[in-house]
């Protein structure tokens, strides 16, 4: 069931995509869903280092978003379209996150079953009071803060419920170790493996089961020092080389630099995280009666989860990886606890804040597909363009430079695999600089010799010229420079290497 409500989404929007258009694959964050296209793109051609592909000056290449560069050789390997191969990852993710979920509510629970079921379904469908938000024009957290809520991980990508599944697991195994001449290796592997899939989870993971393991010891308890010391090896060494990796390339450093996702205001979080957060506060309570868990890993988690989303780093919201999990398990604690003492009143609550949890995530599901059927600029293409796309991926080398409206330069790298001016806020270096540019550049449509000249200097080889670049350019066609190819209203043109 839960496969198909993050599944078939897809499947309808590509059913109900308006005549003359292209869906462009993505019903949720169309933005960062073409760029995980364009890494795939890369690996595609036979790369397995990252470079800038939105950034044309960009020739440093490191090994970065391993995890997207190796769908991208799958996918040339079983001849599947790119958009195929990510959805396809995503649903094995989806699995694999489900699994491990279970897995580690089973584990929390010491086996006992209690409340279990109740805590994956909410955890899995649930989200906050943003949809009541919503209604006075606002969009709170969670609508957008995709790492924290299982519904949206699972919705949007492959490496948000993959990474998510992997730090339960290293949780599962920290909650109830099991001994084995090789844990060191394997917890090795797995912070390894988180750290290529989704590098802030080494963190959380790290944070959280650094506190959890020094509670432990504060206890005079058993700590899993081979699970922690392994993952914390072998996942903080990927990232000292991806960092160390990046800060060698100016490019790479301009990126970092302007890749800020800092944390909204608390009462934003406040909306976002209820009404689980206020069941939550009541399941904190060190109580003999209702559900027993593990209560000091989940309230180390919980606290840790506050204290990263305002830490003094520019990349706060990052670090909330899978909080709504704790967030929910806690809640259903807290129901217990009302139940206990309030009978069915008690049980009437948390009923009530589970069915007010429910309307967000699906909302989004539903104003994907309104946008869709919209004709949204960013979720669906023209026919006309794609077409034009596909002769470029084609017909053109594979470091050829094209020149195209902002919105366009999202597509052109996702599915050609070629460079553009700008594409992308975060992964275009000097984003605004470079989007004005290109904006001021449509203005010299009108001006043979000067549009030639100036993206002549830019080393810009073709110049895509469709809906969207003639309605900021105000000019239907570039008759001065060669065609290459035409499609409906949108044509590919060629800058000539001789002024």
């Amino acid at each position: 069931m839960i496969l198909g409500v993050v599944g078939l989404p897809y499947i309808f929007a590509a059913l109900v995509t308006p005549e003359g258009y292209v869906f462009g694959g993505f019903l949720f964050n169309p933005l960062d869903g073409n760029s995980y296209l364009a890494k795939m793109y890369e690996g595609f051609l036979g790369e397995w280092r990252f470079r800038l592909p939105y950034t044309a000056e960009a020739s440093y290449s490191v090994y970065l978003f391993t995890f997207y560069i190796f769908l991208g050789h799958l996918a040339r390997l079983f001849h599947l379209p790119l958009i195929v191969m990510f959805h396809l990852a995503r649903l094995l993710a989806d699995l694999i996150f489900m699994l491990a979920l279970w897995r580690f509510l089973n584990v929390l629970m010491e086996d006992s079953g209690q409340g279990i079921v109740r805590m994956y379904y909410w955890a899995l469908l649930g989200s906050g009071l943003g949809w009541l938000f919503s209604l006075t024009g606002g969009f709170t957290a969670d609508f957008w803060l995709a790492e924290a809520y299982p519904l949206l991980s699972m919705f949007a990508n492959p490496h948000f419920p993959l990474g998510t599944g992997l730090l339960l697991l290293f949780f599962s195994n920290l909650l109830k170790p099991f001994s084995c001449p090789w844990v060191i290796v394997l917890s090795i592997v797995l912070g390894v493996t988180l750290a290529i899939v989704l590098p802030f989870g080494v963190v959380v993971g790290s944070l959280v089961g650094g506190g959890y393991c020094i509670w432990l010891w504060y206890k005079r308890q058993k700590v899993p020092l081979s699970w922690m010391f392994g993952f914390a090896l072998g996942g903080g060494s990927v990232l000292i080389l991806q960092y160390t990796a990046i800060l060698q390339d100016i490019w790479l450093r301009g990126w970092n630099a302007q890749n800020l996702t800092p944390s909204p205001p608390l009462w934003d979080y406040l909306v976002a995280f209820s009404p689980a957060l206020i069941l939550a506060f009541l399941g904190l309570t060190q109580s003999k009666q209702g559900i027993s868990l593990s209560l000091p890993f989940l309230i180390i988690w919980f606290i840790a989860g506050w204290v990263m989303a305002y830490s003094p780093w520019g990349l706060q919201r990052r670090l909330l990886v899978g909080f709504y999990i704790p967030v929910v398990i806690l809640a259903v604690r807290g129901g217990s606890l009302l139940r206990h003492w309030l009978g069915r009143v008690g049980g009437f609550i948390e009923q009530l804040a589970l069915i007010l949890a429910l309307p967000t995530g699906f909302l989004i599901i539903l104003m994907g597909l309104a946008g869709v059927r919209a004709q949204h600029p960013l979720l669906t293409l023209r026919a006309d363009e794609y077409e034009v796309l596909e002769w470029i991926s084609e017909h053109t080398p594979p470091e050829a430079l094209v020149f195209a409206a902002p919105e366009t330069g999202l597509f052109i790298p996702a599915h050609t695999g070629r460079r553009v001016i700008y594409g992308h806020p975060f992964e275009t270096v000097n984003a605004e600089e470079q989007s004005r540019w290109v904006t001021d550049s449509l203005l010299y449509a009108r001006a043979p010799k000067d549009l030639t000249q100036r993206l002549r200097e830019r080393g810009v080889d073709f110049v895509f010229w469709g809906p969207r670049e003639q309605s900021a350019a105000q000019v239907k066609q570039l008759d001065f420079l060669p065609v290459l190819v035409q499609a409906g209203d949108t044509a590919l043109y060629a800058i000539p290497l001789i002024p």
